[in-house]
C-alpha cells in the first residue's frame, strides 16, 4: 500500500494536482508509520508530503513535516546519509522562500558538509 500511495502522490504532483497529491502522501505517511520510526519509508513519505505542502505555499504546515523528515532520516540511515542531504536541501529551499536565510544557510551548510564527506 505504501508504494501505491507514494507513486499516486508523485503522479498527482507531476500533473499539478497538489491537493490530490497531499492526500496520497498523507496516506503514505500513515502506512510508513506502521513500519516504525526507523523505517526509511517514513522519511521518504514525510519529505514528499513536505515538498507537496511547500509547492502549495503552505510553509507553516511544511516546516514541522520537514523537521520530522530530518529526524526520521537520521534514525533510519544515520546523520550522514545521502538521503538526508536531499531533505536538508529541500528544507533550506523552503526556508529561503520564507526569508529565513540564516536558518536556510545552517541546513544548506550541513547538507554540503555531508556531501563533501561522501566524496
Amino acid at each position: 500500500m505504501w508504494e501505491r500511495y507514494n507513486v499516486a502522490g508523485q503522479q498527482a504532483m507531476s500533473q499539478g494536482k497538489q491537493a490530490e497529491a497531499e492526500k496520497h502522501f498523507m496516506l503514505a505517511v500513515t502506512e510508513a508509520e506502521k513500519m516504525g520510526e526507523k523505517d526509511p519509508k517514513l522519511a521518504t513519505s514525510l519529505n514528499n508530503l513536505a515538498n507537496c505542502l511547500r509547492a502549495q505555499g503552505r510553509y507553516d504546515d511544511a516546516d514541522p513535516v520537514y523537521k520530522r523528515a530530518i529526524m526520521a532520516k537520521e534514525k533510519s540511515d544515520g546523520p550522514f546519509s545521502d538521503g538526508l542531504v536531499s531533505i536538508l536541501e529541500n528544507y533550506a529551499t523552503m526556508l529561503r522562500a520564507c526569508n529565513r536565510e540564516s536558518e536556510a544557510e545552517k541546513h544548506a551548510k550541513r547538507a554540503r558538509g555531508i556531501f563533501m564527506m561522501k566524496k
